[in-house]
Parts: structure tokens; sequence; C-alpha cells
């Protein structure tokens, strides 16, 4: 479907199935996939700038020295990516989308955006998350430690586990009830 070494503009590619496709050397600029399932890819030395992913399967993606700036996902599922393994300068916001079990460490996600998510298990640890917006996002089990969570919000989201001792906090915004378990790393004993 693409060729190798191909760029792509403006395009809208509905109902595509790659499963276990290599795609090498693309661009893609202000292009939409809808639909599409890209399931176990690898994207070689790729680029996407500007590009909507919705209602798409990019699970078990590989991302090999491939770029993503200004991207969006929506209503999709994203489970098992090492997003960590793309180019610098990522820039992704995720909406609605299955993140499980992605790591995302080491990444700079400065004013990152994951509105609504389900993204249990997800590893966020040395990562610049400041001014991230996290809100509605269930983060069962994900892992933050040795975060840059200044003015990050979270109200509204569920089930995270935050160590204070572990992480940078200063200005976070967290809702009731689930601010309380802040206190859990402190040593502190919480009647009930």
């Amino acid at each position: 479907m693409f060729s190798p070494d191909e760029s792509y503009e403006h395009q809208e590619f509905k109902q595509l199935t790659l499963d276990g496709t290599i795609i090498s050397g693309c661009e893609f600029f202000a292009c939409t996939f809808y639909k599409c399932s890209f399931k176990e890819c690898v994207f070689t030395e790729c680029m996407f700038e500007k590009c909507t992913f919705e209602d798409c399967d990019l699970s078990l993606i590989q991302l090999q020295r491939t770029g993503l700036v200004r991207v969006t996902v929506k209503n999709s599922k994203a489970i098992g990516v090492a997003w960590s393994n793309a180019k610098d300068a990522f820039s992704v916001a995720f909406h609605d989308t299955r993140l499980s079990f992605g790591t995302f460490s080491g990444k700079n996600l400065k004013q990152g955006i994951f509105l609504q998510c389900q993204a249990d298990e997800v590893d966020f640890s040395d990562c610049n998350l400041s001014q991230s917006d996290f809100r509605g996002t269930d983060l069962s089990a994900a892992r933050f430690v040795n975060c840059d969570l200044t003015q990050a919000n979270f109200v509204g989201a569920t089930r995270y586990h935050l160590i204070a001792a572990e992480n940078k906090l200063r200005k976070a915004k967290f809702s009731l009830p689930e601010a309380v378990s802040l206190l859990y790393g402190l040593g502190i004993e919480i009647a009930e």
C-alpha cells in the first residue's frame, strides 16, 4: 500500500488492514487514518506530522527511528506499544484510547494529553509530564517513577498510584477520593 520513501500529504485513508506490514521511509503530513488496522506493523524511518488516527488498531506496532509530531490518536487501541522507541520531539495527544501495557519511559511528554484513556500498566518512568492532562484516565498499575508531574492534571483520573517522594508534584491537580492514594508512600497509617 505505502511505497518505500514516499510522501503523503493531506490524504485520508479508510478501513485499511495492514497487520504485520513493514512500512519504511514514508512521510505522512496532515493525513487522516480512519478505521484502519496496523496491528504488529513495523514503522522504520517514517515521519507522521499533524496526522490523526481515529477508530484504529495500533496494537503492538514498532517504531524504529520513526517520528510522531502533533499526532492525535482518538477512539483507538494502542496496546503494548513502546512509544519510548519513537524519535525525540514526540508529541501525541491521546483521546478515549486504550494504551495498556505500553511504555513512554524517558520521553519528554510536556503538555501531553491523555484524556479519558485506559492506561493500565503503562510505564511513564523518567518522563517529563509537566503540564500533562490525564483527566478521566484509568491509570491502574501505571508506573510513575522519577517523573516531573509539575502542574499535571489528574482531576477525574482513577486508580493511579504515585509515590510523592519519587516524583515532582508541585502544583499538580488531583481530585478526591483518588488523591488519598498519595499518602500511602509516606509511611503513615491511614484509618478508614
